[in-house]
């Protein structure tokens, strides 16, 4: 990141140098310049700015050319604008504290330490694409990207603003062919028959499918008290999943993906679905990636007690992985406490170009 230096230096101060070099006072050089003492006391203060008709006087009273007058010039008023501007960022740093800033440091999105609440401030709305906070709060309530709206309107919205965002960061560079329905719907039997691979692998070859669907898939660290699996919403032209892997299992990753999907297939895409909402189409993407996983037709082989044996079984014949298996008849249930050894831990890093461990 640009370090900037925390001092200002006008530009008086390099023509009260010139002057020192040349043995000149204030009232010569005012004479020489054509203007008077008062210019040339306010000039050399730094109370008045340096215009390019005084530069090039300066070029022909002092040699030295215009263009390096003018340079001293911006660089003075630049620094005043950066302090003015650092004053005002740290007068926002308690509205910055209402995101996640450690998950966003320990991320990579932050760069500027805690201690640091102008770089913390600062780094935070680079991180948002805004300005300031007010410019945050009318993109996002007014703006054109509906799905942003919806964010807004819940009580965590700056912990889920935040990991939209980093979603979108994740995939803005991602050349994909346009959004192919039917491609789509052609893969999922390719993409269900993954769940049996190792995790990385699995999630590596299934992102690529996705993609040449013309679907985003980006995989974001879920943010701590966020409570969100997954998201799906339109963004760049694209169908844009992302997963949090929040419970670190993939038998919940595949569910979720497959969840998602299902909004993709099943649902107006102006919008944003959550998989922590409880509405109609949370119900329907949820069948839908259930049937998906376990076919109805082999629903009733689901086992009903601790049966590991059978949900070993019932996975090699349908071509799941066992904790896929195992995730529904914990569902179907209501019993957590069992089996748990099938399932895998998946821990996602937020990079696009990383991958799930």
């Amino acid at each position: 990141m640009t370090q900037y230096p925390d001092y200002m230096v006008p530009t008086g101060d390099f023509i009260a140098e010139w002057m020192d070099d040349e043995g000149i006072n204030a009232a010569e050089l005012a004479r020489r310049l054509g203007v008077s003492r008062k210019h040339v006391s306010v000039l050399l203060r730094g109370k008045a700015p340096l215009s390019h008709g005084m530069a090039l006087g300066l070029e022909r009273v002092t040699g030295v050319p215009a263009r390096i007058w003018n340079l001293h010039e911006v660089g003075y008023r630049e620094a005043i604008a950066r302090r003015k501007v650092d004053e005002d960022l740290a007068n926002q740093y308690d509205r910055a504290k209402e995101f996640p800033l450690k998950y966003l440091r320990d991320n990579g999105f932050i760069a500027a330490g805690a201690r640091d609440r102008v770089g913390t401030v600062r780094d935070l709305l680079k991180f948002l694409g805004v300005s300031s906070f007010d410019a945050f709060r009318a993109t996002w309530r007014e703006g054109a990207v509906a799905y942003r709206r919806s964010a807004l309107g819940r009580h965590d919205s700056p912990s889920l603003a935040a990991w939209l965002r980093a979603a979108e960061l994740d995939v803005i560079d991602q050349d994909l062919p346009p959004y192919d329905r039917n491609r789509l719907e052609e893969v999922l039997e390719d993409l269900r028959a993954l769940t049996v691979e190792e995790p990385a692998a699995g999630f590596r070859r299934a992102r690529d499918l996705l993609r040449h669907c013309g679907v985003r898939l980006a995989l974001i660290p879920a943010v701590p008290g966020l409570g969100v699996h997954g998201a799906t919403r339109w963004f760049g032209g694209h169908p844009l999943i992302q997963l949090s892997g929040l419970w670190k299992s993939d038998d919940q990753l595949w569910f979720t993906l497959f969840h998602e999907i299902g909004h993709v297939l099943l649902h107006d895409m102006t919008g944003l679905y959550l998989s922590d909402d409880e509405d109609e189409m949370e119900q329907e993407a949820n069948e839908f990636a259930s049937h998906l996983l376990v076919p109805p037709e082999w629903e009733d082989r689901l086992p009903n007690g601790r049966n590991i044996s059978a949900v070993q079984r019932l996975a090699d014949e349908i071509g799941v992985a066992p904790s896929v298996v195992l995730g529904q008849a914990q569902r179907r249930t209501g019993d957590y406490a069992w089996g748990n050894a099938l399932k895998r831990k998946v821990t996602l890093e937020w990079r696009e170009d990383s991958q799930p461990s």
